[in-house]
């Protein structure tokens, strides 16, 4: 399992939000933030299958969404009713920010450093000049933050504590209400077919990159 399956497998799988999103969730914000204006190429014409593909992903990110909304709920649920989980959801928190961070680069400070900018970024007006160059920033820190926490995912002990929590978290919210356990059957066949759906994109990508020209 590749380092990005791993924290999907928390941030989606077992819907530990605190986990990750409590320390590691500004980053969101940048797909949300417009990019710095470019020029941008002519959009090719979609064949009737790439369409019908497109729309296959699409209505399988609506779903996921509405399940992952259901589950958060009962998440929540399952946290309020066992506080032992919100102790060891903090220790992994700590255990990733602790793997994060040496003396060149302090987790949480970046962390702090993202969110007041995200803040400041989303007070600014569309037409501020300093707003491009912010946004900027922002994605640059994302980009070192994010590349850090994949390497803290790394450690076998992190692996191992986030994936108890994992199992722990399901396990509780499945006591809290039973359909979890078919609601993450449902968001793991579903995030499947959504990587499926990214495969084919890609393969009909190459295949028309690879496609002779037509004959004049």
């Amino acid at each position: 399992m590749s380092v990005s399956n791993k924290i999907r497998g928390i941030r989606h799988s077992a819907l530990a939000l605190g986990v990750v999103l409590g320390l590691m969730s500004v980053g969101t914000y940048a797909e949300d933030a417009p990019a710095a204006p470019a020029a941008q190429p002519a959009m090719p014409a979609l064949s009737p299958e790439q369409m019908e593909l497109m729309k296959d992903f699409q209505q399988t990110r609506q779903e996921i969404g509405a399940l992952e909304q259901k589950l958060q709920g009962i998440e929540a649920e399952a946290y309020k009713k066992n506080p032992k989980l919100g102790k060891q959801r903090d220790g992994l928190r700590d255990s990733i920010k602790n793997a994060m961070s040496d003396k060149n680069f302090d987790a949480q400070a970046k962390y702090d450093e993202l969110k007041a900018l995200v803040t400041k970024i989303q007070g600014m007006k569309e037409n501020d000049p300093e707003r491009a160059k912010d946004i900027q920033k922002f994605r640059e820190g994302q980009q070192a933050f994010e590349q850090r926490q994949a390497k803290a995912f790394q450690d076998p002990k992190i692996q191992k504590q986030s994936e108890k929590l994992r199992n722990d978290v399901r396990a509780a919210m499945i006591k809290v209400d039973p359909k979890a356990k078919d609601m993450f059957a449902d968001l793991d066949a579903k995030e499947k077919h959504m990587r499926d759906l990214q495969e084919k994109a890609m393969k009909m990508h190459g295949s028309e990159q690879v496609a002779p020209a037509p004959s004049k």
